[in-house]
């Protein structure tokens, strides 16, 4: 086996950082698909295209709608079989999807490509479930870092890509450049997936965190340490899960969330435009928020396992409805355009670090794929909604930064919804029960 094969060459190694290693690659590699790359695509799509980019953004809805629906398909075979096969049967769709716009003369082409494309599960708001669910089972007490570290490779990408992205849709045009993008996301993910990901570490005779034992992970799973105070040592089902308000609530906050990040991002480069800023004050400015997302995505992934993740999500909630202010009082300001990203970005990465962390953190390992198979359709279907939304607000002629200041209450709302999402407990569970501690309860099941 390759797991074997690279346990050989670094046996001093757990596989698990190989994963995330792997993981990092896959997610930097799939950046093109990001909202972000396509707010720099519209543009000259439309004018090609000659239609409006109203319409152009039903594109990113259908891609999402269709990852909605193959969302809980995946999360089930990712607990089966693992992301092996799965991510580069995905690695093939999203490069064979860019490829295709490049010979694309009409709109509905672009929404069966993006739709196509979808099926993948790239591109969504808060992280990719292939390289999501299967490190959250290697990793139990580092998980926080683990996933941290690989979902900086979102990130890095787009940080890399935005400036690439600049450049060549003035060299070489758009379409070009999507048959680019195209062979990168196939050219990496394909052969990434199949020679490293693995379902679990039991699969390769290894334990978690590279435990010596499954009595060393269980020892140090129901010790009433810090890390057993912040995941649960119970693997919830998905009806008992959709029974808790914490679901719900979190569900809740996905739904604003969503709405609001998703037709911000697609429109904020044109407004900066429209400001008269100079493109590359808004290519710098843009490229600032993914740069410091990197950043932060480590820094609350290293908190994340010291302290509860719910107070890491109203953080960067909470600091994405600041990020808002900016954008609410600019007429072309630089440091408006500079202040909105540079806080965003720090913002972004307990969001994000919240959303991959929470649902293994809260619902246990044996389920998770199902259960963010569940999660993830809601998600979308609100970020699917936030674009088209936004845009036809901005067309029928409402003013930016009466737009901007909606988007900064509904983050402010959704922060309010995190914040109440504490972790579940079941019948005649204590809270220090749900939390990890196994400590005797009255009237426990």
């Amino acid at each position: 086996m390759t797991g074997s094969f690279v346990q050989q060459l670094f046996p001093r190694v757990y596989y698990g950082w190989v994963m995330v290693g792997a993981s990092v690659a896959i997610n930097m590699a799939v950046s093109p698909l990001n909202a972000v790359v396509f707010s720099f695509l519209i543009g000259p799509m439309s004018a090609d295209l000659g239609v409006q980019k109203s319409a152009l953004a039903w594109s990113l809805t259908l891609r999402l709608i269709a990852a909605g629906l193959s969302g809980p398909l995946i999360g089930v075979l990712l607990d089966r079989y693992g992301s092996r096969w799965l991510g580069a049967a995905c690695g093939a769709i999203g490069g064979v999807a860019l490829i295709g716009l490049a010979a694309v003369d009409s709109l509905w082409a672009v929404y069966a490509l993006f739709a196509f494309s979808g099926l993948a599960g790239f591109g969504g708001p808060a992280g990719q479930l292939l390289t999501q669910v299967p490190l959250a089972k290697w990793f139990v007490a580092k998980r926080g870092r683990a996933i941290s570290i690989a979902t900086s490779g979102m990130a890095l990408g787009t940080v890399l890509t935005v400036p690439i992205t600049q450049g060549l849709v003035e060299a070489i045009g758009w379409r070009t450049t999507t048959v680019v993008f195209g062979a990168v996301v196939a050219g990496v993910v394909v052969p990434v997936s199949v020679l490293f990901m693995r379902r679990a570490p039991q699969d390769v005779g290894l334990h978690p965190d590279g435990a010596a034992s499954a009595q060393a992970v269980a020892e140090a799973a129901g010790a009433p340490t810090r890390a057993a105070l912040l995941a649960t040592t119970r693997d919830w089902t998905v009806r008992e899960t959709l029974r808790t308000s914490a679901m719900w609530l979190m569900l809740a906050a996905l739904t604003l969330q969503g709405v609001v990040l998703m037709g911000t991002l697609v429109y904020r480069v044109d407004f900066w435009q429209g400001t008269g800023m100079a493109p590359a004050l808004v290519g710098f400015g843009t490229a600032l928020d993914p740069l410091c997302v990197v950043f932060s995505i480590l820094a609350f992934g290293m908190v994340a396992d010291r302290m509860p993740i719910r107070y890491l999500g109203v953080i960067g909630v909470g600091g994405m409805a600041l990020s808002m202010v900016p954008m609410v009082v600019s007429s072309g300001q630089t440091w408006t355009i500079l202040a909105h990203n540079a806080i965003w970005g720090v913002s972004a990465g307990g969001w994000i670090t919240l959303n991959s962390l929470v649902w293994p953190n809260y619902f246990g390992l044996r389920h998770l794929g199902a259960i963010r198979g569940v999660v993830l359709p809601v998600s979308i279907a609100a970020a699917s909604v936030g674009a088209p939304l936004f845009g036809y607000l901005l067309d029928s002629g409402m003013d930016p930064p009466r737009l901007w200041t909606l988007g900064l209450a509904g983050f402010a709302l959704s922060a309010v919804f995190v914040l109440l999402a504490r972790p579940p407990r079941a019948p005649g569970e204590r809270r220090e029960d749900a939390l990890g501690v196994r400590e005797p309860s009255r009237g426990a099941a």
